[in-house]
């Protein structure tokens, strides 16, 4: 039940983060620096499959390891990307409530990192080595 009040939050906190934006006149600025964001998100969505992208944190049988395009820079390149994209959106018209639901993303989406890593380190032996060389949301330089 806690995986699907994640799941649900996630969803939640990011629309009302994009929907809540002042959209007349079109926030540009907002738009430009989120594009990064958007597009390391869909390039992981791409590099996993388009057809096999879950929302709930936890493995499957068909789950496999990928270390490889978006998942060499940072281990949930999806959770930056969405964090990117939102975090824009603070650009447009600040209110404290929109930056209070943005950390509130954030927790959600370190909790949900976290369910997964811990049952991808169970199924996957190199995935401590993974870890130790590629950071969670932002690269390890």
């Amino acid at each position: 039940m806690f995986f699907w009040f994640l799941v649900v939050a996630q969803f939640t906190l990011s629309a009302v983060l994009v929907l809540s934006t002042r959209w007349s006149p079109i926030p540009w600025l907002a738009i430009l620096v989120s594009m990064p964001g958007a597009a390391l998100a869909v390039w992981a969505w791409g590099k996993v499959g388009l057809l096999k992208l879950r929302i709930h944190p936890t493995t499957t049988a068909s789950t496999r390891l990928i270390t490889s395009g978006p998942f060499a820079v940072v281990r949930h390149p999806m959770y930056t990307g969405l964090l990117w994209f939102t975090a824009a959106f603070q650009l447009d018209e600040f209110a404290w409530w929109r930056l209070v639901a943005w950390f509130a993303l954030a927790i959600v989406l370190y909790s949900k990192a976290c369910v997964e890593e811990k049952d991808i380190n169970l199924r996957f032996a190199e995935y401590n080595a993974y870890r130790d060389e590629v950071g969670r949301f932002w690269p390890k330089f």
